[in-house]
């Protein structure tokens, strides 16, 4: 289940902020999302294989990811295995962006989230909702909702 905020500053954004039990989960988290959306992962992948990530890669991005920021131990590795499952030639303008951020902390990678991250230009017009997801850890979504909804008008964190 998702928390749904609208963001005062860019009435066209939706934040949205849940856990999930599993890694596995996430695809079923993001049906009642925008046509395109934005993703902050919050995950330990340490135990997950490339497999499972790259399954839940393409869910994501068969659904409309269009643009995912990951946290969390190893998570250089989910970036890359979400690269791998990309349309190997994205036409101009519906370019998937990944990025990873392993040297900060949480509120730091949430804020690179609300105030850098942006859709490419094609995703855009039906890019209304930022999802910001924990898997397995309540206090990051927490952390979530303190950033991204309590903090929304006292940027930066």
């Amino acid at each position: 289940m998702l928390t749904i905020h609208i963001d005062r500053r860019a009435s066209k954004r939706r934040y949205c902020i849940g856990i999930v039990d599993s890694f596995v989960d996430l695809s079923s988290i993001v049906g009642e999302v925008s046509p395109h959306f934005m993703l902050f992962l919050a995950v330990d992948a340490t135990s997950i294989t490339d497999e499972i990530l790259r399954l839940v890669a393409r869910k994501l991005l068969d659904r409309g990811l269009s643009y995912l920021c990951v946290w969390g131990n190893d998570c250089g590795r989910v970036h890359n295995q979400f690269d791998l499952e990309r349309h190997p030639i994205e036409a101009e303008g519906c370019s998937v962006m990944t990025t990873w951020h392993s040297d900060e902390p949480l509120s730091e990678a949430l804020w690179f989230f609300a105030n850098v991250a942006y859709p490419d230009e094609d995703f855009e017009p039906d890019c209304c909702d930022w999802v910001s997801v924990s898997v397995l850890n309540s206090d990051w979504e927490l952390e979530m909702k303190r950033v991204l909804i309590d903090e929304n008008d006292g940027w930066p964190p």
